[in-house]
């Protein structure tokens, strides 16, 4: 059975002027309640969670609840970074450019320092830090998100966090435009030798599927092949061998393009 907590006068005009908000922080309470004291704000914010109708997310910072006890979750994206100052990246951007088709419940935030993982909700929150990497975002949708350019190269450099390489290959299908020139600044500045052969050799696959990638872009990363390696550097060295790009596909064309010839 559902308590029915009291809610004093004080907590009662809080409520009223944030309902509906999904995100509610100290600094806009004192900013709405000029007339409160700083230690009335905290016992109120306080009490107002612990009643069920806020819910902390870190300090500071509280998620208004829809109805006590159960979490209003309207933008899981602003949720996220909330929680974990940075851009919305990898899978997450993917499907806030509309290139991947489900819904992901796992929400992935790139930091400049930290990685951590929350859940709220049906909603897991991921953060990876990517150190000096974590740049090249713009406002989307009111959220802070790594352009279409940093996304793909968010993705190259980590493909695991966006579902592989089978979905890279599917969303540079889907993608209208990419700056090209912007996703090449990254490599030039952040890539090693061997991300720049396993992107290369990817962007020539999309490539003979219609995909107008630059040739200049095949060359550029053409002209970084140096030493044999693996397209996944955690599985066996079983695959076919790429002269072109000295490298050994070992996952295999057929789960690189699948989704395209299914």
């Amino acid at each position: 059975m559902a308590k029915n907590y009291y809610l004093t006068k004080t907590e009662q005009g809080v409520i009223s002027v944030i309902k509906g908000a999904d995100i509610v922080t100290v600094q806009e309470i004192k900013g709405l309640f000029p007339e409160l004291s700083d230690d009335m704000i905290k016992k109120v914010l306080s009490s107002l969670a612990r009643k069920g109708y806020l819910y902390r997310l870190k300090r500071g910072i509280y998620l208004v609840n829809e109805e006590p006890g159960r979490p209003l979750i309207k933008n899981p994206y602003r949720i996220a970074l909330a929680l974990f100052p940075g851009y919305v990246a990898f899978s997450s951007a993917l499907r806030l450019y509309g290139l991947i088709e489900y819904e992901p419940f796992t929400i992935f935030v790139a930091t400049p320092e930290k990685s951590g993982k929350r859940e709220i909700g049906e909603y897991t929150i991921k953060a990876i830090a990517l150190g000096e990497k974590a740049i090249g975002m713009a406002l989307k949708d009111g959220v802070y998100t790594s352009t279409l350019a940093k996304t793909f190269f968010d993705c190259f450099y980590k493909p695991a966090y966006c579902g592989g390489y089978s979905e890279i290959t599917k969303a540079l299908y889907e993608a209208e435009k990419i700056d090209w020139e912007e996703f090449l600044s990254y490599f030039k500045r952040f890539a090693s030798d061997s991300l720049c052969q396993r992107t290369g050799y990817i962007l020539e696959l999309v490539k003979s599927l219609g995909v107008n990638v630059p040739e200049e872009v095949i060359e550029y990363f053409r002209g970084r092949v140096r030493a044999w390696s693996k397209l996944v550097p955690t599985l066996p060295s079983r695959g076919e061998g790429v002269r072109e790009w000295k490298l050994i596909d070992n996952l295999g064309k057929e789960r690189i393009l699948g989704w395209a010839y299914g």
